[in-house]
Formats: structure tokens, C-alpha cells, sequence
């Protein structure tokens, strides 16, 4: 005959100041931690259109560079509006 397990005692649960330590600066920086990867993506991808557009047209560096450019300004747009949004977050509602 097995010996009868008990159920494991329970652990007391934290009342808030260990759990959520870690947690609101985790959520306050979610929004932000893709954001490496989009601004390569968008470099990248207009990079690769410009590099196919030279191809098609048989224009060399032109539309690489114009390509490069655009896909810059996309990336900077799209981190600028993503601080922005972080602060207003952090702001709070304005009165």
C-alpha cells in the first residue's frame, strides 16, 4: 500500500509590493520594445524598393537612395509618434 500524499501547504500570496514591482515599468515600456525592430524593418524596406526599382528602371543609385530616404523619415515619423504617445500615457488625462 502507498502512503496518502497531502496537498502541498499553500505559500502566503504577495499583497501587491513583490508582484507588481517589476510589472508597471514592464507595461510602460511594452509599446516601446518593438520599436527597434519596426524602424529596421522600415529602413529596410525602402531600401528594397528603392534597390528594385534601379533594377527595373536601370537607374543605379537614384531610387536606392530615395528609397533609403523615404524609409528614414517613415522610421523617424513612426518613432516620434510613438514617445510622444508614450509621455501623453505617463501624462495622464489633461484637465
Amino acid at each position: 500500500m502507498l502512503p496518502s500524499r497531502s496537498t502541498p501547504p499553500e505559500r502566503p500570496r504577495a499583497s501587491g509590493g513583490e508582484a507588481r514591482d517589476w510589472t508597471r515599468p514592464l507595461r510602460e515600456a511594452a509599446p516601446l520594445l518593438g520599436l527597434g525592430t519596426t524602424l529596421a524593418v522600415t529602413v529596410l524596406a525602402g531600401l528594397g524598393g528603392g534597390y528594385w526599382l534601379d533594377g527595373r528602371l536601370g537607374t543605379r543609385p537614384v531610387f536606392l537612395l530615395l528609397g533609403g530616404a523615404f524609409g528614414l523619415g517613415a522610421a523617424m515619423v513612426h518613432f516620434f509618434r510613438a514617445v510622444a504617445g508614450q509621455n501623453e500615457r505617463k501624462a495622464g488625462p489633461k484637465p
